[in-house]
């Protein structure tokens, strides 16, 4: 009789939990699809505002800037500028300078560039979170909001548009400064008539776009973005492509008189970083395409990230978030591994400025579990784990000969280096699994007035 009963109230629990399963997924499904249903409409409304034409001699660039960019900036817009003119093609470039940073001496070095127009735009304080700032070519705001326009072809001018974005308490966040541009100066620009260019990259301050030879040794003097760039324009039917991943610790250097922080690829990156270098765009949970490099057609981007931003003003992973709603979207695309852009990480040894001070490469992938873990309550783990994966590898045993082959790269193999290897790859999993714990407790909350903005 007692195990009657117990079989029959654990029965009732199983039901109870499956049921509650499945109402979860139902919620999921359904919030994703509600995404892409918003990203189809920009979609179509951009097409449908441009008449389905695009400007095919300028390539637009948007980036993001707080404060540690002016470290940057200096090497990297004018190394993307001439990236972009040896295609024989233009700039546009839009940065936007968040919650009242500002970076003169920054912007004056640029201006000093030849062929090369500085136009500076403000915002008014945002209302909202989630409310595109209006954006105005003047301090005062007086007369309409300012609008992009195109010029002739036969003035051939790289333009950058400095955008600062008024400090407010709705403004503090890459997500909000990125809403800023997205959602009120591209889509009132082509509200007005403006015809955007065909390409749209997205990248961070330290941003480099170099060739890979052999999949692993980087050609420092190359033009990685003229190859992506070139792939795009011959095969029409891709609609977005991520670069590769390639951490690297920086360092100082100067050029042109200014201090600036330069990637060093001969020094080791710390093990987790290193990890996610040598298997970001080959295995299944690795397919994000980062906001570090992402290209493809204006349309596209601009309609995934204008409903991130306007949607979700709490998210810090946009561009894992957008990686999901391309795939869901249906636009075609991949990660091209022949390109990578670099991403700045932590030494081993560099410590945070906490009490008691902790390692900083643990805390940048911590804060990167923090953040991408709402996604997977968001659009339910059966939604993205192909994408983004949190969970063990376990790819490095369905497919070790692969795995073992990038793991080695072009190192010969001997007893030092298969234990430095081993070594790492423990580090990297050990210390993986107890952020993955750690990072459950305290989530980001994407949405509403508590949701906060990071960088």
């Amino acid at each position: 009789m007692f195990l009657n009963n117990f079989f029959k109230r654990y029965e009732q629990s199983s039901n109870f939990l499956e049921e509650d399963i499945i109402t979860l997924r139902e919620k999921q499904n359904r919030a994703l699809e509600e995404d892409v249903k918003s990203v189809m409409y920009y979609r179509t409304w951009i097409q449908t505002q441009t008449n389905h034409t695009f400007e095919n001699t300028r390539i637009l660039g948007i980036v993001a800037a707080t404060k540690g960019a002016e470290n940057y900036l200096p090497h990297t817009i004018p190394k993307i500028i001439q990236q972009i003119s040896e295609i024989g093609m233009m700039a546009d470039i839009v940065i936007g300078l968040n919650n009242g940073f500002e970076c003169p001496t920054v912007i004056h070095h640029l201006s000093l560039l030849s062929n090369i127009q500085i136009i500076h735009l403000y915002t008014k304080e945002k209302v909202a979170n989630n409310i595109a700032a209006p954006v105005f070519d003047n301090l005062n705001y007086k007369g309409k909001p300012y609008c992009l326009t195109n010029i002739d072809p036969q003035q051939c001018r790289h333009r950058i548009f400095v955008l600062h974005q008024k400090q407010g308490q709705h403004s503090a966040g890459k997500i909000r400064v990125l809403g800023d541009i997205y959602g009120s100066l591209l889509l009132n620009s082509i509200q007005n008539g403006w015809i955007p260019p065909a390409i749209l990259v997205t990248f961070d301050a330290e941003s480099q776009f170099l060739e890979t030879l052999n999949s692993s040794i980087i050609d420092i003097e190359s033009n990685g973005l003229k190859i992506i760039v070139n792939y795009l324009q011959k095969h029409h039917k891709i609609d977005i492509l991520g670069t590769r991943n390639k951490f690297a610790v920086y360092q100082k250097a100067i050029l042109n008189g200014i201090e600036v922080l330069l990637p060093n690829f001969s020094e080791q990156v710390p093990p987790i970083q290193w990890f996610i270098d040598i298997v970001h765009g080959r295995f299944s949970g690795f397919q994000c395409k980062w906001g570090g490099g992402t290209f493809g057609r204006t349309d596209v981007i601009f309609s995934l990230l204008v409903v991130i931003s306007r949607n979700y003003p709490g998210i810090r992973v946009e561009d894992t978030q957008l990686t999901i709603l391309a795939k869901y979207a249906g636009f075609i695309g991949d990660i091209f591994l022949d390109v990578i852009s670099t991403n700045r990480t932590p030494s081993m040894t560099d410590m945070t400025m906490e009490n008691p001070p902790k390692k900083a490469w643990i805390g940048q992938i911590y804060r990167w579990l923090v953040c991408t873990y709402p996604l997977k309550l968001l659009y339910g783990k059966h939604n993205i784990g192909m994408l983004v994966n949190d969970g063990f590898p376990w790819f490095t045993f369905t497919n070790p000969i692969a795995f073992l082959k990038l793991v080695m790269g072009n190192e010969k193999i001997n007893i030092f280096t298969v234990i430095k290897k081993i070594k790492l790859l423990m580090i990297a999993c050990l210390t993986f699994q107890k952020l993955q714990k750690d990072s459950r407790k305290n989530p980001d909350i994407l949405q509403g007035s508590e949701a906060k903005a990071f960088w």
